[in-house]
């Protein structure tokens, strides 16, 4: 991922349109959200509460899913499967792991994004 990396949106485009003040009043509100979820979320792994962490990785999914962030999208899926069937429960500290170490990178890349639009 280069430093002027931005989002493509094209799950925004499907549901608004190319509007880029809808497409900034979604960035920040995930800039807003997102973060206090994480920190929910990472409180629940530590204490390794891992129904509750399958409930806040269902709800963090969706906004990663709206931008179109597939990896980050498809770690959270996989923590909420196995913590909702409470199969393969012991993979779930990983899976966090991997969703933790692109977490900086994502945010980073969405405010680059929302500079992007702003400057258009």
């Amino acid at each position: 991922m280069s430093e002027n990396d931005i989002l493509e949106l094209e799950q925004l485009k499907e549901s608004f349109g190319d509007d880029p003040e809808t497409f900034i009043a979604v960035l920040e509100m995930f800039m807003i959200e997102v973060p206090n979820d994480y920190e929910d979320l990472k409180n629940k792994m530590s204490i390794e509460d891992y129904y509750a962490s399958g409930l806040l990785a269902h709800k963090v999914k969706s906004s990663y899913r709206m931008l179109g962030m597939e990896k980050e999208t498809l770690l959270l899926q996989e923590i909420e499967n196995r913590a909702k069937r409470k199969e393969q429960i012991e993979e779930i500290p990983r899976l966090f792991k991997q969703f933790q170490d692109g977490y900086e990178e994502g945010l980073k890349l969405i405010m680059r994004t929302i500079k992007s639009l702003k400057r258009r």
